[in-house]
């Protein structure tokens, strides 16, 4: 017989119910000093052993990975503000499963599926606290890694984040003399003065130059937003038939109640 014991009941439904094909031949025990998950009239080995490994990943996933996260993220980068440990950990499930091109974190998984097939070996009896307790300090390197990573991307956010803000202020602030564009989404992206001629890029770089601003300074001109933030009209027309346009939804973020968003049917000028 094998047999695991847990101190916590979720923990112990949730790896019960992890058990799938073997679950035949598992069997759920409360006492008054905690609970069992345990194996009977079977060792330890071929697909029991196989499931009982995918079993405490994914229990540890659920309830382990957030809590060591948050004690490095306060004992080791020393973070203190409870939104700003929220984001952070947040950032850090969404990577989980799609961690952004380029971003290479440690496999904390892989180091974990390791260490749990060798804690296994030759054991009758696991105290899952113990086994969460050494997972952890197995992997706590890695983790320190893993979770500077997440911290390095959620300074770049909050960068984005106040650019954004930035460029926000200005359109709501900046007085260009300009009232009205329109910008239409025919394949690529084209600004329109509301006399119905298309803007030009020598037009954009003049209005860089008349009304600086650090925050658009060294953005390029041929940046499909670029021009909305140089000319910074008074109101802003979208004219799309797209509605996951990552561009168009910046602009509508930025502009907020200056902008709106109309189908293409509805732009008043002729097209080409």
């Amino acid at each position: 017989m094998f047999c695991i014991h847990f101190s916590n009941r979720t923990e112990a439904i949730l790896f019960y119910n992890a058990i799938v094909s073997e679950q035949k031949l598992w069997i759920f025990k409360e006492h008054n000093d905690g609970f069992d998950v345990r194996l009977m009239n079977a060792s330890l080995s071929g697909a029991a052993y196989v499931e009982a490994i995918r079993a405490f990943l994914q229990v540890i996933r659920k309830r382990k990975m957030l809590g060591w996260m948050e004690g490095v993220l306060k004992h080791r980068y020393y973070y203190e503000d409870a939104q700003e440990i929220q984001r952070i950990l947040e950032i850090g499930q969404d990577f989980e499963d799609k961690p952004p091109t380029g971003l290479h974190l440690p496999p904390i998984y892989h180091y974990l599926r390791a260490f749990i097939q060798d804690y296994l070996i030759a054991r009758s009896l696991v105290e899952f606290d113990e086994l969460s307790a050494a997972c952890l300090q197995s992997v706590h390197e890695s983790l320190i890694e893993y979770t500077g990573k997440i911290i390095d991307e959620h300074k770049q956010e909050e960068s984005y984040q106040m650019l954004v803000d930035s460029w926000r202020h200005r359109v709501h602030h900046k007085d260009t003399g300009v009232q009205l564009l329109h910008l239409l989404d025919d394949g690529r992206l084209t600004y329109y003065h509301d006399e119905g001629n298309p803007i030009s890029e020598s037009e954009t770089k003049l209005y860089m130059k008349q009304y600086p601003d650090d925050c658009i300074a060294h953005l390029p001109v041929e940046w499909p937003v670029t021009p909305a933030l140089a000319h910074a009209p008074d109101e802003l027309i979208i004219y799309s038939d797209e509605t996951d346009h990552s561009n168009l939804e910046l602009l509508m973020n930025i502009f907020e109640e200056k902008a709106s968003w109309r189908p293409k049917s509805q732009f008043p000028f002729k097209m080409g």
